[in-house]
């Protein structure tokens, strides 16, 4: 095939491969996070308020699916509401689990705190997701729940911006030392250790501040 030929038609074909991989991509996504089995059982329907809703939830899924910043879990009367951007969810529905069938363990990630759900009984899937955000959703649901609540043990604030703390610093030295040291083989030289490290510890900040307030 020419190049005159593959110039002539990449316009056409570009689209479609994109799309194509995109619908692969999602769909991998629903299979290995365990979301097209919890969706047989757990679908949500739409009938009920939420009672608290925490969008820019970060979690992670089945067989190590990290899902960054793209969860809505939602509080309701009956059960906790889990759904994910339309952009990332083209197959898979929102979910609403019985409190009843939601076993919570103490976990962590990245020095935070964290809950381990186990979703069905017998467990048809997991989500790890912060501490804070379990505490905040079973606090919502408590005063009006209809089954039996998890176990949402107290979490000290003090801790988690103690680990937010360590993990800025940890993120800071590593992205700081790989600039400083790839910064000394540019023609310009080596850039100053304050410039190495005052980049990638602003980023940082930004970063672990988000997700604290999110929580």
């Amino acid at each position: 095939m020419s190049d005159q030929t593959i110039l002539k038609w990449f316009p056409f074909a570009f689209p479609l491969f994109f799309v194509g991989m995109w619908l692969l991509i999602t769909g991998l996504i629903g299979f290995m996070s365990g979301w097209f089995g919890l969706q047989q059982w757990y679908a949500d329907d739409g009938s009920e308020e939420p009672l608290l809703k925490l969008r820019g939830q970060s979690g992670r899924m089945g067989m190590g699916v990290q899902l960054n910043n793209c969860l809505t879990l939602s509080a309701y009367n009956s059960g906790l509401g889990i759904s994910i951007w339309r952009l990332f969810s083209l197959f898979q529905k929102p979910l609403l689990v019985p409190w009843n069938e939601i076993e919570a363990e103490p976990s962590s990630s990245f020095f935070m705190p964290m809950v381990k759900l186990q979703l069905g009984k017998p467990s048809n899937g997991t989500l790890k997701i912060s501490a804070q955000s379990w505490h905040n959703l079973v606090a919502a649901a408590g005063p009006a729940a209809s089954f039996q609540l998890p176990d949402a043990p107290p979490v000290d604030k003090g801790a988690t911006v103690k680990a937010a703390l360590i993990q800025w610093v940890v993120i800071t030295a590593i992205f700081g030392t790989f600039v400083l040291v790839t910064s000394k083989s540019q023609p310009g030289g080596p850039l100053s250790p304050f410039l190495a490290y005052a980049i990638p510890a602003a980023v940082a900040g930004i970063i672990v501040l988000i997700r604290l307030a999110r929580s």
